[in-house]
């Protein structure tokens, strides 16, 4: 299932660009996530926390930045993890393309999601998309904040 969600940031292209690929300072902006470890520059291990309807469910994986192309400021991320209590996996291939707007960033991000276990049903339902977008504006909520106090700060 391909989920695309579309915001605003109130930065200037470069800046949000470099913002948004330094991942120990943009994780806690995704709801119910965390980072666990730092493998290198490009591969970080973490869990998150997600609710769909009435189950919980709690992921551990990891992230790989595997291609970035500052001309273009379109930036490729693969990431995979298993439910922790042995209820299936998730995997998603995240494609983002900022570009300068009026307003500073727009940023167009796609995901092409894989779920297995019990959260697969979902997927028929529209829960997880709605699920997803919600994430996507709190995400996008946070980073916009976090950025414009950076750049208020200087």
């Amino acid at each position: 299932m391909v989920i695309t969600t579309r915001f605003e940031l109130g930065a200037p292209v470069d800046a949000a660009w470099a913002y948004l690929l330094d991942v120990q300072k943009i994780a806690h902006c995704v709801p119910g996530a965390s980072l666990t470890e730092v493998v290198d520059d490009k591969t970080y291990v973490g869990k998150v926390e997600v609710k769909l309807g009435p189950i919980g469910l709690s992921y551990k994986g990891r992230i790989v930045i595997e291609n970035t192309d500052p001309a273009s400021h379109t930036v490729r991320i693969k990431a995979e993890g298993a439910e922790t209590r042995g209820r299936g996996g998730a995997s998603a291939l995240v494609t983002a393309e900022l570009a300068a707007s009026e307003q500073g960033t727009s940023v167009v991000m796609n995901t092409d999601l894989a779920v297995s276990g019990v959260v697969a049903q979902f997927g028929r339902t529209g829960v997880m998309q709605e699920v997803a977008q919600r994430m996507a504006q709190r995400f996008a909520s946070c980073v916009d904040q976090e950025l414009k106090a950076a750049t208020a700060a200087g």
